[in-house]
């Protein structure tokens, strides 16, 4: 899925407002966490991901990972922490993007 830039920013100021749902630390990225940030996808369409310090892994090699696993698309990148979109297909959405 394409974000055009209003949608991108309007998802990002949603984002602002929440915390990491999923948080990677010194275990690096294994597959429990891979489907922790699958089920929070499916429970909430928008999720924040937060690399800890301790974390082997970078915010790159986490955003890829979760990417081809999940099938959401990639909000942005902010330093250590990610933000993915995937709106739900099975249930309402609760977010309605902007046109």
């Amino acid at each position: 899925m394409k974000l055009a830039s209003n949608q991108r920013k309007f998802l990002e100021a949603m984002a602002n407002k929440m915390e990491a749902i999923v948080r990677v630390g010194k275990n690096g990225l294994e597959a429990k966490i891979i489907e922790s940030i699958s089920e929070a996808l499916n429970s909430h369409e928008l999720i924040k991901i937060k690399i800890l310090d301790s974390s082997p892994n970078t915010a790159d090699e986490v955003c890829e990972e979760a990417l081809k696993v999940t099938g959401a698309t990639l909000v942005r990148i902010i330093g250590r922490v990610i933000i993915l979109y995937k709106p739900f297909t099975e249930k309402p959405r609760k977010i309605e993007l902007p046109k």
